[in-house]
């Protein structure tokens, strides 16, 4: 058994620091995955230099006994909504597991909870499509976690043809007359800024999430600028559809990001029909008009990623159409504390 070194938090301003905890973080995190997409080095640098009134980031490492990084632990804690949560995510270099390297930085998951008065810890692991077992389950079991929601992560390859997507359209369209349908890239006009914000609050409750312990997000203007803001210092761009009902209330929204520092993917992010306006296609209708926007502009050859629990019946259905398929599931991880 190898000494273990305390955990060490790491300061994302020294460069050389954070490049180190990145490659291992990277390369755990990839570990065994045809399909990963963790964040991109300069995304990741960003993200945690970028100040945020929202969450609180810390990124944290532990040593092998030649003083180079074995393990790390990445942290986010909501600041202005959820504040009993605090999210975790460990990985280990493959060449050192099982020689007490996680188990040394769940203990600080469990230190930092404390100073900080969360109660509840969540974190994620991706596993394979038949839902494993894997080490890193018996790990997070181990540790006191279980299995509070599971989405299934698809796949689609991209760019899909027109004529394709505009006979989806069509035939969307028929069920959603009176509707309109309006689209941007990185910036939300500031005429629907606050409809937009609206929506995006109610999206954490919308979206199936099983036994995870969620509460609305405080979402205002104030909010999506500052995403926004976050995201152009990430290199990421953006392209948002949404739904305007004939009495100009919004409908409905969807989102998809695709980053400069990882072209190869596309990322599709919230999707939300309001309950008041279901059963008009309108999640199929919102999706084809972004993708056909996106294409217009980046018509390369990547992969979309989208996250879904199999219980969301209507927008699988939805994906189904699209083309997606499906390739590892997300296991949601819960452990009140």
């Amino acid at each position: 058994m190898s000494r273990v070194s305390t955990s060490e938090l790491v300061d994302p301003h020294d460069a050389e620091a954070f490049d180190a905890w990145y490659d291992v973080h990277r390369a755990a995190t990839d570990d065994g995955r045809e399909f990963a997409v963790t964040w991109a080095r300069e995304e990741m640098r960003a993200g945690l230099l970028t100040e945020s009134a929202y969450f609180g980031k810390e990124i944290w490492a532990v040593r092998d006994e030649a003083g180079a990084i074995a393990g790390t632990l990445y942290l986010d804690f909501p600041l202005k909504d959820n504040t009993s949560v605090i999210q975790a995510g460990i990985g280990v270099r493959a060449d050192v597991r099982r020689r007490g390297y996680g188990t040394q930085l769940a203990r600080t998951v469990a230190e930092r909870a404390a100073e900080l008065g969360r109660t509840v810890v969540q974190g994620q692991l991706d596993v394979p499509i038949d839902g494993g077992p894997t080490p890193a389950q018996a790990f997070a079991a181990a540790n006191g976690l279980t299995v509070a929601n599971v989405e299934v992560h698809r796949i689609l390859e991209l760019p899909l043809a027109e004529e394709f997507l505009s006979g989806l359209a069509e035939k969307a369209a028929e069920h959603h007359q009176g509707y309109r349908l309006i689209s941007w890239q990185d910036r939300c006009p500031d005429e629907y800024v606050d409809a937009y914000a609206a929506m995006q609050a109610t999206f954490e409750l919308e979206a199936p999430m099983g036994d995870l312990e969620v509460e609305a997000a405080v979402y205002d203007a104030a909010r999506v600028r500052a995403g926004e803001e976050q995201r152009v210092a990430q290199g990421r761009n953006g392209w948002i559809t949404v739904a305007q009902a004939p009495d100009g209330t919004m409908a409905g929204y969807t989102e998809l990001y695709v980053g400069v520092h990882d072209p190869l993917n596309a990322y599709q992010w919230g999707t939300l029909v309001a309950p008041a306006h279901r059963g008009h296609r309108l999640g199929l209708a919102l999706k084809v008009r972004n993708h056909l926007e996106l294409q217009r502009s980046h018509s390369e050859r990547r992969i979309a990623h989208t996250w879904n629990a199999e219980q969301n019946t209507a927008m699988n259905a939805v994906n189904a159409v699209l083309g997606f398929r499906p390739v590892e599931l997300a296991q949601e991880l819960q452990r009140r504390i």
